[in-house]
């Protein structure tokens, strides 16, 4: 008869399976070793590098360079999608709608036909029934194969099968681009809703130094970088922020997120908190608009036009440029951007692009928000997240960021909050 075990007998079966309990309680929670140490990513950003996702993609691609993927849905699942049915606007999916394939950008050319994309489009799985809205394009023979296209995937496929070097379409059933509402910013920041909180810091870790350098001014219009903004984690701002050649000194990463437009002109410099740090990167989300470089008095003798006003309120389509949150508010295009327009003119200090150095690169930056507009020259680098965005016309140059692969990318944002792709 098998002798009774004791404790020490019993002992390998007692770490066996406290081990195998253990593997599974890690697996459910996630609270190994490696998950504690790597930092929050967005998916879609980290599988498929894309220089941009913007839902109304017309203007951005017009004459582009874009390295090496892009995101993409043309207003997918709204009214407007493929530049249809927009409202008041008198422009149609060829003739001027932002959610359309503008034509015109070069003789005979839609501005999809004019991009150079070295990787990948990635698109929802959407049917596509251009009819009779071709217009012009009826009678260009280089579109009579894409004019038949039954889904978006095969119309973009079409038109980069005509370039020397064609981009991949891939079609995913989900494709979802966009931005946190105020709403959705005060819940993320655990803010009760009326509690009025206009300023929250969050710290990227408790080692991480007090935030310095970003204050309101005097008459509280707007919240601006007053010297070096020491800032490694995540800050809510309600209102209006106004960046001026900023220095960014973080480790990981400074995040602001504002309730109201963003506007930051000139150079962005960045410093790392000790000689370890080598991915600075200033990622900036607003629930209106982010607006680079763009001021409301031309420095151009020939140009009496104010540029503020020509890409919010009297640009050629400023009417197609919807977005869900004004959709939901049932505010108009003009009525949304006027808002915009308003916060800018009360910024003294706000300068356009061509009043300095209008050819300053971007590095080291992702943009999100429902409007993205830019009037510098120079190469971004970076990702743009955005149901809108348009920057110098021919004069675009994007590429993907590496290091938003590497650091915290919106750690307090969800992905189906702005961007999500399955």
């Amino acid at each position: 008869m098998p002798r009774s075990l004791g404790f020490s007998g019993r002992l390998p079966l007692f770490v066996l399976a406290s081990t195998i309990l253990l593997s599974f309680f890690v697996q459910r929670t996630g609270l190994s070793r490696a998950d504690k140490t790597k930092p929050k990513t967005n998916a879609a950003i980290a599988e498929f590098e894309p220089a941009f996702a913007v839902r109304g993609s017309a203007c951005i691609t017009c004459h582009a360079k874009i390295r090496p993927s892009c995101i993409t849905d043309f207003g997918y699942r709204d009214r407007y999608f493929f530049g249809h049915s927009a409202g008041n606007s008198r422009f149609g999916p060829f003739d001027g709608s932002i959610y359309g394939d503008f034509f015109g950008g070069e003789p005979n050319k839609t501005a999809w036909l004019t991009a150079e994309i070295s990787g990948q489009i990635i698109v929802p799985r959407a049917d596509l029934n251009l009819g009779a809205s071709a217009g012009k394009l009826a009678d260009q023979p280089v579109y009579q194969k894409a004019l038949q296209a039954k889904s978006l995937a095969q119309y973009l496929q079409v038109l980069e099968n005509q370039k020397a070097n064609p981009a991949a379409v891939i079609e995913k059933g989900k494709v979802f681009i966009g931005a946190p509402n105020s709403s959705t910013l005060e819940a993320r920041f655990n803010i009760v809703p009326g509690s009025g909180i206009k300023f929250k810091f969050v710290k990227n870790s408790p080692s991480s130094p007090d935030l310095v350098g970003i204050e309101s001014e005097p008459g509280g219009d707007f919240y601006t970088n007053v010297r070096e903004v020491v800032c490694d984690g995540d800050l809510f701002i309600r209102g209006t922020v106004f960046l001026n050649e900023p220095t960014i000194v973080t480790q990981n990463g400074c995040r602001i997120y504002s309730t109201g437009p963003i506007f930051l002109q000139k150079e962005i410099h960045y410093r790392g908190l000790d000689i370890s740090a080598s991915k600075p990167n200033l990622q900036l989300v607003s629930a209106e608009a982010i607006l680079l470089g763009v001021g409301d008095k031309s420095c151009d003798a020939k140009d009496t036009d104010s540029p503020l006003s020509r890409r919010l309120v009297s640009g050629y389509a400023v009417s197609t440029f919807m977005t869900r949150s004004a959709e939901s508010k049932s505010i108009s295009p003009p009525s949304a951007a006027q808002s915009i327009y308003a916060a800018g003119k009360r910024i003294p200090f706000l300068e356009d692009a061509g009043c300095h150095d209008d050819t300053i690169d971007f590095s080291r930056l992702l943009l999100n928000s429902p409007q993205v507009h830019n009037r510098y020259k120079g190469t971004f680098k970076g990702v743009i997240i955005a149901e809108i965005a348009l920057f110098r016309l021919s004069k675009s140059d994007f590429e993907f960021d590496p290091v938003f692969k590497d650091v915290p990318v919106l750690p307090l944002l969800r992905d189906s909050d702005y961007l999500e792709v399955k």
